[in-house]
């Protein structure tokens, strides 16, 4: 990695956890909340996004289970800490399931799929009422301080940008470009695809249920609009494509960006933020289209050229 983009990024983490320590409260403390978490709710959507090349339409499914998970046993008279242990090991053996039913997808195929199981758990959520509130959703007491939720969020952001490094770095991170570039191909020399895509994905998915659980201890309520969110796996998506960067520069930087829109659009522009979201993200599509068509052709030329 260039000193310029350490350096750049180490900016960008280092204002996010200042920030989160000094603005916890009003309007600012929302604000610098919501960056964190759509910037762990990015970082850890553009892993498998970068290594296998998997669209999710549905990363907010773990969002949404983490924050049932902890909402549901602190309603039951849990304390914050228990809580948050137990709701992220049942939201791991959740997307555990998720995941190994989902790893033997292609990519389209995969998208659509994802798309399909957040709306199960829309419905799910909405059904189980005396769980979950149904569709007025679930509230909660304050169980911590913002600040000290500010904070966690902040560390758990800092460690979901380590894991993408290190994945990105480690043999499994060379397993899932070989398998993103040909499956049939890594499963010849011996790579086993369906296991590096669960782990990649099960790594991608407990940041975001994490998340989940401190976006509720933060707000006191979830619902299953807002915990199983479309808007927010789209997020995700554009804060991760939308900056041709590599690496987590990409997702950090995008999240700056379009959480700053998002902002915009949804206070100027009621009625049309959806509209604007499509695009947005038809925008982000068609320049990185241009950009692969170009470096394909590029390739195919150079490729031609050492044949003569």
């Amino acid at each position: 990695m260039k000193i310029w983009r350490i350096s750049f990024l180490t900016v960008i983490l280092s204002a996010l956890v200042i920030s989160a320590a000094f603005f916890s409260e009003g309007y600012l403390g929302i604000f610098v909340f919501s960056l964190i978490i759509n910037g762990i709710m990015a970082v850890s959507f553009d892993i498998p996004g970068r290594s296998l090349g998997l669209i999710s339409l549905g990363h907010a499914t773990f969002f949404g289970m983490g924050a049932y998970c902890f909402g549901i046993s602190i309603t039951q008279g849990i304390t914050f800490f228990p809580a948050l242990i137990l709701s992220v090991l049942l939201s791991a053996m959740g997307a555990f399931i998720i995941t190994l039913l989902l790893a033997g997808l292609g990519q389209g195929y995969y998208s659509l799929a994802t798309l399909g199981v957040l709306i199960i758990f829309q419905r799910l959520s909405e059904t189980l009422e005396s769980l979950t509130g149904g569709s007025a959703g679930l509230y909660i007491p304050e169980t911590i301080s913002k600040l000290h939720c500010h904070i966690l969020a902040a560390f758990l952001l800092l460690a979901t940008a380590a894991g993408h490094v290190l994945y990105s770095r480690s043999r499994w991170g060379l397993y899932s470009k070989e398998t993103e570039a040909s499956e049939a191909a890594a499963e010849a020399i011996g790579i086993p695809t369906r296991k590096v895509k669960t782990a990649c994905l099960m790594i991608s998915a407990i940041p975001a249920s994490m998340a989940g659980l401190l976006h509720l201890a933060r707000t006191s309520h979830v619902s299953p609009v807002s915990g199983f969110s479309l808007t927010l796996s789209i997020t995700a998506l554009l804060a991760s494509r939308i900056v041709p960067a590599r690496g987590i520069l990409g997702p950090l930087v995008g999240v700056l960006l379009i959480t700053a829109a998002e902002e915009v659009i949804w206070t100027k522009f009621e009625g049309f933020n959806h509209a604007l979201f499509g695009l947005i993200l038809l925008g982000a599509a068609l320049y990185q289209g241009v950009e692969s068509s170009e470096a394909g052709l590029k390739f195919i030329k150079k490729f031609r050229t050492s044949e003569k």
